[in-house]
């Protein structure tokens, strides 16, 4: 009956008790009507209005706009709609549901990424998927998205955070709206609501499945968190710290691309082996950063000065070494934070080179606002500033300070509050039996991976590792980057959550395959935390040659 309309179990009761209780007395037929068809189902849902009183957000209730039958992924109902804001200057937010014919009574919620502002349809494979898995909705789940409550044609745009409905949407309000009017739906075609409802994100979807545990934890069984951007007003910060180191004084700390690979080619030699082979990927981190003095004189200019692309002058080390530092802020940001994690830039970080673009800008004199040619992370830092916070588009971010960032402080810690997932109370969470898969790669260069770890030691400070081993599993992965890197991993983390929510089964040391061109197909051990890969021996591509150690 539960993949039946509601309708049609009344109808059924109705024509058992007008038949004398059994559908066989009064000489009627005892045979049933067929069910409608999943087109018909599919058409009933066009039109159909969701009262904001549905909605546990404040919204203006939610339209279905359009709906489609569709063969894609195995037969399924495209549902299109909108979510009304309260405030008429706000934008909608937009989302789509899919509602498979063969429901495996599972939902999945997918997160998006960067600043948002395009629709994640939830029909696409998720990130890091194996090649040839089956997307989730080819296996049955009802899948849905967002576009975080804002319609933009860049992840970088960041104006619409000048409106307050839409930056609280953005902050994690529209995936509580798009939550509820999924599970509206989904019990509207299929008469029950789902048995297990998942999460899965990256960067800022990561830091979307993290919001859900910490403010809805009633609405979800597992949730996957890959490279989750979680301090997000911390990262900001940092993305300003970055570009003021890179481009004030004249530009005398930027690093055009030849010596930024210049350092990472250092990094690499240095500590390439560290782990037992030089396999083009830095897993021993910890002995890594303890060479970083050494590697960093390697590459000194002699006597400080800039001299050329053979070389880093004092103030480029100065910049390399800010990127490498936490940011310490003098006051707290959201949950009492006051710290943002430092990169791994001289422990194998790709900022440059094959694996990547997003280098440190091709200019040492920086647009206004910040463009195409200018360091990734000051572009999203200058959006930040210039709408998050000071709400002014022509403000020179280059002036924001922000450890002293004078009458913004206040203005900080506002927005701090609206999109930061650093809360480790996560009772209620564990209370429900909710499971917690987090991933992040070595090499990120975006968000910085021990802001990872950071949270994943306060879960264990607040609950003990035994609570924590109960409902979490954490994997840091050599080589890996934000989508870049010389290891891009393929990982079925998905599978090995529903294994644990569904049978009990907790993930333990899990297996990464290589989606790099060049190296197609090898393998490493994902080992949990803090454990790491070494090599023991063997065909340097197999898994089976590295044994997890601390």
């Amino acid at each position: 009956m539960n993949n039946r309309p509601l309708w049609w179990a009344l109808a059924l009761s109705f024509c058992i008790s007008a038949c004398g209780g059994n559908g066989s007395g009064g000489g009627a037929s005892a045979s049933s009507p067929p069910p409608p068809s999943a087109a018909t189902q599919c058409a009933a849902l066009n039109g159909l209005s969701i009262p904001a009183s549905s909605i546990a957000e404040p919204t203006g209730g939610a339209t279905i706009a359009s709906t489609t039958l569709a063969e894609t992924s195995g037969e399924y109902c495209q549902v299109n709609g909108a979510i009304a804001p309260v405030d008429p200057a706000a934008p909608s937010i937009r989302f789509q549901v899919n509602l498979p014919t063969n429901w495996n009574h599972k939902a999945l919620h997918y997160g998006g990424g960067g600043f948002d502002g395009a629709l994640i349809t939830g029909v696409d494979p998720l990130d890091m998927a194996p090649t040839g898995t089956p997307t989730p909705l080819a296996s049955g789940y009802a899948t849905f998205g967002d576009d975080s409550g804002h319609q933009s044609s860049s992840i970088t745009d960041g104006k619409f955070a000048a409106n307050d409905e839409s930056l609280a949407n953005y902050g994690g309000l529209s995936l509580k709206k798009t939550h509820d009017v999924a599970m509206a739906l989904i019990r509207k075609r299929y008469a029950s609501a789902p048995d297990k409802t998942y999460f899965f994100g990256s960067s800022t979807g990561g830091r979307d499945g993290l919001s859900e545990a910490q403010r809805w934890p009633a609405d979800y069984d597992g949730i996957v968190v890959n490279r989750p951007a979680l301090n997000y007003t911390g990262l900001r910060l940092s993305n300003v710290v970055l570009g003021r180191a890179l481009y004030l004084n004249s530009g005398a700390g930027w690093l055009d691309v030849a010596k930024t690979v210049l350092l990472q080619n250092a990094v690499m030699s240095a500590c390439d082996a560290l782990d037992g082979v030089a396999d083009g990927i830095v897993s021993n981190v910890a002995a890594c950063k303890a060479q970083s003095a050494t590697v960093l004189a390697s590459v000194r200019c002699a006597n400080g000065a800039d001299s050329g692309d053979t070389c880093l002058s004092d103030a480029q080390i100065a910049t390399v070494q800010t990127i490498a530092a936490p940011l310490q802020l003098p006051y707290p940001l959201a949950n009492g934070v006051t710290h943002y994690a430092g990169y791994n830039i001289l422990a194998g970080s790709v900022f440059a080179g094959p694996y990547t673009t997003r280098d440190l800008g091709e200019s040492k004199v920086p647009a206004n606002p910040a463009g195409k040619r200018d360091a990734n992370q000051w572009v999203t830092g200058d959006q930040w500033v210039k709408y998050f916070v000071t709400r002014v588009p022509t403000f020179d971010s280059l002036t924001f300070d922000p450890v002293n960032p004078g009458t913004y402080e206040s203005r900080v810690q506002a927005v701090s509050a609206l999109t930061d997932a650093t809360s480790t109370d996560l009772s209620a969470y564990v209370a429900k039996g909710g499971k917690l898969i987090m991933t992040h790669g070595l090499a990120d260069e975006i968000v910085s991976t021990d802001s990872s770890t950071d949270y994943y030691i306060g879960l264990v400070q607040r609950f003990g590792q035994g609570t924590v081993d109960g409902f979490v599993r954490f994997y840091l992965m050599p080589g890996v980057g934000h989508g870049t890197g010389p290891f891009h991993p393929a990982i079925d983390s998905l599978s090995a959550l529903d294994q644990w929510v569904g049978s009990g089964k907790a993930p333990e040391t899990l297996a990464m395959s290589d989606l790099n061109a060049a190296t197609l197909g090898r393998t490493r051990p994902l080992c949990r935390y803090p454990l790491w890969p070494k090599y023991i021996g063997g065909d340097v591509n197999a898994a089976a040659s590295f044994q997890c150690t601390r």
